[in-house]
């Protein structure tokens, strides 16, 4: 059945734009075949329900500006060191999302809801994605 509906899909899309193709579905051993050419001589052809297919059609694209009018004008880079953050306000932040860790793992280890539990999971999985997102090692 789903050699079938695959063969249906992959044809209907083969030849949505071409509406004067015929399709054979063919019956057989092997079960249903759809086809371009007859199965037999005396098949007839299959009537596709395109009732229900939505075709897209994206407007025209504007036409391209030209090389010259697209060029920006670049900007010089600064240096590599002024673009990277304090390395004494990036050990604190990493000490913070560290230390607030430590107290959700600690608050896990306690006694909590369900409810409580899912929270706690959530906001561990946030200061992890934060602590990765912030480069601070273990």
């Amino acid at each position: 059945m789903r050699v079938a509906t695959l063969i249906l899909g992959s044809v209907l899309l083969t030849h949505s734009a071409e509406a004067q193709t015929p399709i054979y579905r063919c019956t057989g051993q092997s079960g249903t075949v759809y086809s371009d050419r007859p199965c037999a001589a005396d098949a007839n052809p299959h009537e596709i329900d395109d009732s229900r297919v939505t075709v897209y059609t994206p407007a025209p694209a504007a036409k391209q500006p030209s090389a010259k009018a697209a060029a920006k004008p670049t900007r010089a880079r600064s240096p590599k060191q002024a673009r990277l953050p304090d390395p004494a306000k990036h050990r604190l932040a990493c000490a913070r999302l560290e230390q607030s860790l430590r107290d959700v793992r600690t608050k896990m280890r306690t006694g909590y809801g369900a409810k409580e539990g899912e929270r706690l999971k959530m906001r561990q999985r946030q200061l992890e994605q934060r602590r990765r997102l912030e480069k601070c090692g273990r």
